[in-house]
């Protein structure tokens, strides 16, 4: 690099991946000026858990148009309760949270049973696809919920047994790769980086919903627990209103930064690593997933320092 010449931000996030040996798609807006950066931006990804953020918009959307109450409360069936992230499988049947904490536990928590749920509520997955797709986020595309997306990662003859069976088959087998979880196409529940960070866009500034709806909306995203990702080396106390999302070797993340109060920063990265060679590896797999979360991490840091500075 010639002396005196600068480092892109968009080069710094890219030396970021090299190191890692990741791929990734990445999208930054910044929100008040529209400054935006990409790698990959307009490649499709599967969104695994971050679609609940389509999801948590749709229900915005339906609220504000008195459709769905979010003091109601819903009995929770045995029938409803999902493998994979998430509390609710472990409760009695008949518990009754309200739609506000099915929407809550489906973003802070990325509840299975209660992303189900919640998409029911709504009217299906078909209802949160025509949503984005209306929003003109054509490349967002919403297929499966929680259960029908897990089952495409086991044996046919497994998918309809218990949750404690299937757990017992997973400890000691490795998913299958070759079915519709892990399809970059409209078929599986994907997005391109550009679109995720748009919606995310379109929810902070309330173009979507506005006022008191928007404000409980970014209020459940602000209180999300799962933070080893792209906050991972953020300073302490910086907000950050997201959505994490984990399957098979898809590691994603998304959501706005609060920089400054006047300043705010939307960003998705959806990453792709090595997970299948560490099947029944623990100790190498957490180790690679550290490495792969704090790239992650250091790709919010360079995002935050550089608008900030």
């Amino acid at each position: 690099m010639p002396l005196g010449e600068t480092v892109s931000l968009k080069q710094k996030l890219q030396a970021v991946l090299d190191e890692c040996r990741i791929e990734a798609g990445i999208a930054i807006t910044q929100i008040e000026t529209g400054e935006q950066v990409e790698i990959d931006g307009s490649g499709l990804y599967p969104m695994a858990s971050v679609f609940k953020i389509p999801i948590l918009a749709t229900v915005g959307q339906q609220i504000a148009q008195g459709r769905f109450n979010l003091d109601e409360r819903v009995p929770l069936r045995t029938e409803d309760k999902s493998a994979g992230s998430g509390i609710l499988p472990f409760f009695d049947a008949g518990l009754q949270p309200t739609r506000r904490d099915l929407i809550t536990l489906m973003i802070i928590i990325s509840d299975n049973t209660a992303t189900d749920m919640t998409v029911d509520l709504v009217g299906g997955a078909q209802v949160v696809e025509n949503a984005m797709h209306a929003l003109g986020l054509t490349d967002i595309f919403f297929k499966l919920n929680c259960k029908d997306l897990l089952k495409s990662l086991w044996p046919a003859d497994l998918a309809e047994r218990p949750i404690e069976e299937i757990r017992a088959w997973s400890d000691a087998n490795d998913i299958l790769r070759d079915g519709v979880a892990f399809l970059r196409t409209g078929e599986n529940n994907v997005s391109s980086a550009n679109s995720m960070t748009r919606l995310n866009v379109m929810l902070y500034t309330g173009e979507i919903v506005p006022g008191a709806v928007r404000d409980e909306l970014i209020r459940i995203m602000h209180t999300q627990q799962y933070n080893q990702r792209l906050p991972r080396f953020l300073p302490s106390g910086v907000p950050f209103a997201h959505k994490t999302g984990t399957i098979g070797p898809f590691c994603n993340d998304s959501g706005v930064i609060t920089v400054a109060p006047d300043n705010h920063v939307a960003i998705t990265a959806f990453a792709v690593w090595d997970e299948e060679k560490y099947f029944q590896q623990p100790e190498a797999r957490n180790q690679r997933l550290f490495e792969v979360e704090s790239a992650l991490g250091k790709i919010g840091r360079i995002t935050y320092d550089h608008y900030r500075g």
